[in-house]
């Protein structure tokens, strides 16, 4: 049973030897017991929130341990495509280089997400020049 189940069974038996001064103070004690457990759930609602804030943080520590800036681009170490330097200095996110062709002719190379464009040939990127 829990503290409120508990607390309940109190008042009533307290109802039971018919005692005013003893309802009422049993009745207090429920309200205070009432607003203690409502706290708990504000707590343990708080707990999970900086729980998850601490595992983006800690995601976002890996993140940049396991990057390199390159020539002003940023490339995953175990990956040969660089990401845009903006979206990962602002946002902490990879976002992979776009290729994108121009009309009527030539390519530009892009930020799907932030649509920044480079101008330089990123190294590693299909199509690009690698040297």
């Amino acid at each position: 049973m829990g503290i409120v189940q508990n607390s309940l069974e109190v008042v009533k038996l307290a109802a039971k030897f018919a005692n005013p001064e003893l309802i009422e103070r049993v009745t207090a004690l429920n309200e205070q017991v009432l607003e203690l457990s409502s706290k708990n759930v504000e707590f343990q609602e708080q707990v999970f929130q900086l729980e998850k804030q601490l595992q983006q943080a800690n995601d976002k520590l890996r993140l940049i341990g396991e990057t390199e800036r390159r020539e002003g681009f940023i490339y995953l170490k175990t990956e040969p495509e660089p990401c845009c330097p903006r979206c990962f200095d602002v946002d902490r996110v990879l976002v992979r280089i776009v290729k994108t062709k121009l009309q009527p002719a030539g390519y530009r190379f892009m930020c799907p997400e932030c649509e920044t464009v480079f101008a330089a040939y990123p190294k590693g990127l299909a199509g690009a020049p690698i040297s």
